[in-house]
């Protein structure tokens, strides 16, 4: 959720907007999504995601950091170029999670 006002408007080249921050805006062509998320408040890797409010989500033998890029498993999402409609949905909880289609399904339409 990047609706608290501490993730609008931070980077002239990928930011949020506080009127609809489920878009991220590009004016940087070869923005990653690396790049995106180091101008937030927050820290992303590959197996970990801290808040900007300092809450610690990080993979270990139960629970699993995942990233989904237009409905497939992307685990290489960092690395990945922002496009125009892309919908990104980073998911914690269980290894084998039954409940990802239906999280899926909640992402806003661009």
């Amino acid at each position: 959720n990047f609706s608290a006002p501490m993730y609008h408007n931070l980077s002239a080249d990928a930011y949020l907007e506080s009127s609809n921050p489920n878009i991220i805006h590009v004016k940087k062509d070869g923005t990653t999504y690396d790049d995106f998320f180091k101008t937030l408040p927050m820290k992303l890797s590959g197996q970990c995601l801290i808040t900007g409010t300092g809450q610690t989500f990080c993979t270990n033998d139960n629970e699993t950091l995942k990233f989904y890029l237009n409905g497939r498993r992307a685990d290489d999402l960092l690395e990945k170029e922002i496009q125009e409609n892309d919908q990104v949905l980073i998911s914690f909880g269980p290894v084998e999670d039954s409940d990802i289609e239906s999280q899926l399904n909640q992402i806003p339409s661009p």
